[in-house]
């Protein structure tokens, strides 16, 4: 038989706590057949060598020196209570081990199943035999060892278990541990259900504090709509505001299921206001359905994807994976024709009624659309019946069925797009013009109050307005100062050009230039605005938002209230026209400038830091309280203008973002300069990364998710309960209603009448829409 030896060195004879010598202690073991070692020599002053022989299987000679110092360390030690050291045989081991339990003197002896389970839950490693543990591991190889104890562990203590009988031992332990678990998830789901009605029968016994209905408001705050901290807090409104307020003070002690179907709750409740507004309301999925997107390149497509990532049951596929037939739902810089000619049309009456000529021009009233407070008021007009209705499916289908509303179901045939059908009547600017103007004309009202002074001219030098532009030249003193726009084509400053003299603008105008599609180009011819109001000596524009839902066929348009200001990099100088760093405040054209970014982080400006601007100049304006309504205004009175040709060609379920640009003038009078389609949503600066994400979750909330709900709670894989939304839906929405066509869509019917039918501008192709996005972050395909 083989036989491997190793020599140790043993330490100096010496008595331990219990007044027994190593070599006594190690006898002691001897005796009880402990282990066997095969030869003990004498005892040597710090020389003492041991012969250990193990007869059963072959080992490999130890690692000399510093195992062995080790193992004087440890057998040096005093011996402890309560601990065990566990070694585990394989069954599948190739030779026959023995098995043998050890325990050491002092130790009190347990109970063998009761040791076994204490060795299973509470087994660890102590820190001080690590090095014990490495000598008994190449001592025993192809066995697996556990330690169990409380703290520490008796010298050398071994006990030796079969391994299928800790396997057997530990399996039941895990099925027990696995029901109890269950059982506790069970207890929680039937809390959860019952949580809701608790929450309300609470909201509804508080007693609502007395406030008065009206409150200062403070336009110095640094939000876009400051009023919505002080929201007026009547008995109605505070019910509501405790339906969606989330407060981690107030679920602090809710179990995770409590808390996400509190989320879930509060969600959903947010999605049957908006849906209901556009006349339906869709049932959470029960059952998973496949729904499938895809994101075309460009414009920061990385943001909507990780915006959908939060919406866990839409399948997202790279654009050239999918076909536009097999999606639901395409996200892409300019609208795909081929898939919104497959969406379903609408059937509303209004192509009927337009066909109605009306002789006399009616007029219209102008409503300027306030800062709403409340926030179920920035959804609708009227919240008498959602005021205090209840936060589940039974009150909600009853409301449904009182007010007569379509109940949709998502299926997979769904189609949905990012942009709705002749969206250029808004993002062209030679469309836009024409649109504004006849709409004025409409309503007897002077267009230049919104728009700077422009002419479209079309023919060159020979057009009809060429010469009206001639004559108004002549009536202004000379040097006036005029920008001449591209009428296709143009986006981030194309073409545009600053000219202060009538020849240069001959010489612009004559050329005969065609474009790809064949058509000559066509020329706005616009005033300059000569006194604009700088920010710190330099030019700027205000960049707005807002939003165009179609939804079961009902026209609806939002103002996002937060915005930025974009400046120029150089400071204003009207004797040099060249410069388009000082006169263009585009992206595209500022970020080649050597002194981009130096004043402000990507020239980018919040809102509230311009207010605090203005209350340091000698003559004080405030932008909430003088300029904010105007905006609005503005872009209401543009939605109205276009809404008879948009609403004669929706989809059942569409929705647009549109970009704004202002400029002021001296007089803090705001001016439209275009409204952009394909708003660039790049996220270059620290105010962009604060404004846009949010801004397009807002407008995801409002459209798509209406359409295709978050699935019911009961089918949401545990994995994906945390990304249920954690912020307060209404009071965190910042969309505002400024358009309704049910309410709206009247008076602009009989305004317009016939007079639609042979208007020019509907012959534009759209090809001239089918420009590149502001933003150039092209390189990869999502």
């Amino acid at each position: 038989m083989h036989k491997d030896e190793t020599y140790l060195r043993t330490p100096p004879i010496r008595n331990l706590n219990n007044g027994l010598t190593i070599q006594q202690k190690i006898n002691q073991l001897n005796k009880k057949s402990s282990i066997k070692f095969s030869e003990l020599t004498k005892e040597q002053f710090s020389n003492q060598k041991i012969s250990l022989r193990r007869p059963s299987f072959q080992r490999k000679q130890i690692q000399r020196i510093q195992q062995a110092m080790s193992i004087q360390r440890n057998l040096s030690q005093e011996p402890q209570t309560q601990g065990t050291y566990s070694v585990v045989f394989t069954n599948s081991a190739p030779q026959k081990r023995d098995k043998r339990k050890v325990q050491t003197s002092n130790c009190d002896q347990i109970d063998e199943s009761k040791n076994s389970q204490v060795r299973i839950v509470k087994g660890f490693y102590p820190s001080d035999i690590n090095n014990t543990k490495q000598i008994l591991t190449s001592i025993l190889q192809g066995m697996q060892h556990r330690i169990s104890a409380e703290k520490t562990m008796g010298v050398m203590g071994l006990q030796v278990i079969p391994f299928n009988k800790l396997i057997e031992q530990n399996t039941v332990l895990t099925q027990q541990t696995i029901r109890q678990k269950a059982l506790s998830q069970d207890k929680e789901r039937d809390k959860s259900q019952s949580f809701t009605e608790e929450i309300e029968k609470k909201i509804k016994c508080k007693i609502p504090q007395k406030s008065k209905q009206k409150h200062s408001v403070n336009y110095n705050n640094a939000s876009p709509v400051p009023p919505k901290i002080m929201m007026p807090q009547s008995s109605s409104t505070q019910i509501q505001s405790n339906n969606f307020k989330f407060s981690l003070n107030e679920y602090s002690q809710l179990s995770r299921e409590q808390l996400f179907q509190t989320k879930l709750q509060n969600y959903q409740h947010f999605l049957f206001l908006v849906s209901t507004q556009s006349g339906f309301y869709t049932l959470p999925q029960d059952q998973f359905i496949d729904l499938k997107f895809k994101i075309g390149r460009g414009n920061n497509s990385l943001l909507i994807k990780e915006i959908f990532k939060l919406r866990w049951w839409w399948n997202f596929f790279k654009y050239s994976e999918l076909i536009d037939q097999e999606s639901n739902f395409i996200w892409t810089q300019i609208k795909v024709q081929n898939y919104m000619d497959s969406q379903n049309p609408s059937n509303n009456e209004i192509k009927s009624l337009m066909r109605k000529k009306i002789y006399q021009t009616q007029s219209i009233t102008q409503v300027k659309k306030k800062i709403q407070i409340d926030p179920l008021l920035r959804l609708m007009n009227d919240d008498s019946d959602y005021k205090q209705i209840e936060r589940n499916q039974k009150a909600y289908l009853k409301l449904i069925n009182q007010k007569g509303l379509s109940l949709l179901k998502v299926h997979q045939n769904l189609k949905i797009h990012n942009h709705i059908e002749k969206n250029y009547h808004l993002g062209n600017k030679k469309a836009l013009y024409h649109n504004l103007k006849r709409y004025f004309e409409l309503t007897k009202q002077d267009l230049h109050q919104i728009i700077p002074i422009t002419f479209h001219v079309q023919k060159g030098q020979r057009d009809k307005v060429y010469l009206q532009f001639l004559e108004h030249y002549k009536k202004l003193p000379k040097g006036s100062t005029w920008i001449v726009k591209p009428g296709e084509f143009t986006n981030r400053g194309t073409g545009i050009i600053v000219c202060q003299n009538l020849t240069e603008i001959n010489k612009i105008i004559s050329k005969k230039q065609v474009h790809q599609n064949g058509k000559p180009f066509t020329y706005l011819i616009q005033r300059y605005i000569e006194k604009p109001f700088l920010y710190n000596k330099r030019k700027f524009d205000i960049r707005c938002y807002f939003l165009i839902t179609q939804l079961n066929n009902i026209f609806r348009a939002y103002w996002y209230e937060d915005g930025y200001i974009r400046t120029s990099s150089e400071e204003f100088d009207l004797d040099d026209p060249a410069n388009l760093y000082v006169h263009l405040t585009n992206d595209a054209i500022q970020k080649y400038g050597d002194t981009y970014g130096k004043y402000e982080n990507g020239n980018k400006l919040s809102l509230s830091e311009f207010q605090r601007y203005l209350e340091n100049q000698p003559k004080k304006y405030n932008f909430y309280k003088d300029l904010y309504p105007k905006l609005i205004e503005i872009a209401t009175i543009s939605i109205k203008s276009v809404y008879c040709k948009l609403a004669l060609h929706k989809k059942e379920f569409n929705f647009e973002i549109f970009g704004l640009d202002f400029m002021i003038d001296s007089q803090f009078k705001p001016y439209l300069i275009e409204i952009n389609t394909n708003p660039c949503l790049e996220t270059s600066s620290p105010i962009l990364q604060r404004i846009i994400p949010q801004m397009v979750e807002n407008a995801m909330r409002l459209s798509i998710d209406t359409i295709i709900p978050p699935p019911d709670g009961n089918i949401w894989p545990p994995c994906k309960k945390h990304l249920i939304f954690y912020d307060n839906l209404l009071e965190n929405n910042k969309f505002q209603l400024i358009f309704d066509e049910r309410e709206d869509s009247e008076e602009l019917i009989k305004l317009y009448g016939g007079l639609l039918q042979h208007d020019e501008i509907d012959e534009m192709d759209e090809e001239e829409e089918e420009y590149e996005s502001e933003d150039e972050n092209e390189k990869s395909e999502s």
